[in-house]
């Protein structure tokens, strides 16, 4: 019975005059045991099982209000005003103001202050 295929078994099931008793038992057995599997992906057999658990995903669909969802929204980028030539955004909002330390170095070398500045 270990040898023997599926279909081996069918067709001694067909004609079990053609064969021996022992031959014809392990056909029959082969059969039971055959209904007690699944076939699985590339020919494998699984047994089955009652209580398989099997992985489900669901996608739902629905709808709400044009407020609600601009809550959820990603925050955007506020106008930090201009600053050295060049846009500042800012996602918290606020604005660009010049340190201390540049206002004081402007005043004393212009020429450094546009270097640093330059981009």
């Amino acid at each position: 019975m270990a040898n023997m295929s599926l279909a081996d078994a069918y067709e001694i099931l067909e004609s079990p005059s053609d064969f021996t008793k022992q031959e014809v038992k392990n056909a029959k057995e082969k059969v039971a045991d055959a209904s007690k599997t699944v076939q699985a992906s590339k020919g494998a057999l699984m047994k089955k099982k009652k209580d398989d658990k099997v992985t489900v995903v669901s996608i739902g669909v629905g709808t709400m209000k044009k407020s609600d969802a601009k809550k959820m929204a990603k925050a955007q980028m506020a106008d930090g005003g201009m600053a050295y030539g060049k846009k500042h955004m800012y996602s918290a909002g606020g604005s660009v103001t010049m340190n201390p330390g540049l206002k004081a170095l402007k005043k004393a070398s212009p020429e450094a202050f546009n270097k640093i500045t330059s981009g």
